[in-house]
């Protein structure tokens, strides 16, 4: 994971649109990208299917959508420590 990037989406609702056009203009394919709040409510299966590898704390899962659901991995705060871990770049787009 060295030479992909952890993207932290933590978008208040009304900024989401603007901050997933932000992301395609910066993230890869491999990068990893963890959505938080209400980054979720506009989380779209082109998302999903653009970037695999995709997480989302389990305390927000309820805002996820049935039909991507089980495309986004469902992670603990632990989890979100020790992946945060792994990466020498982190960008948080708010």
């Amino acid at each position: 994971m060295e030479n992909s990037t952890l993207f932290l989406i933590q978008s208040p609702y009304y900024n989401t649109d603007k901050i997933w056009i932000e992301l395609a203009q910066m993230a890869h394919v491999n990068d990893t990208i963890v959505v938080m709040g209400d980054g979720l409510l506009l989380l779209t299966k082109k998302i999903v299917d653009l970037y695999p590898n995709l997480y989302c704390l389990s305390n927000d899962q309820s805002l996820l959508r049935d039909e991507i659901k089980s495309e986004v991995k469902i992670i603990e705060y632990v989890e979100f420590a020790d992946l945060a871990l792994q990466f020498k770049r982190c960008i948080s787009l708010k």
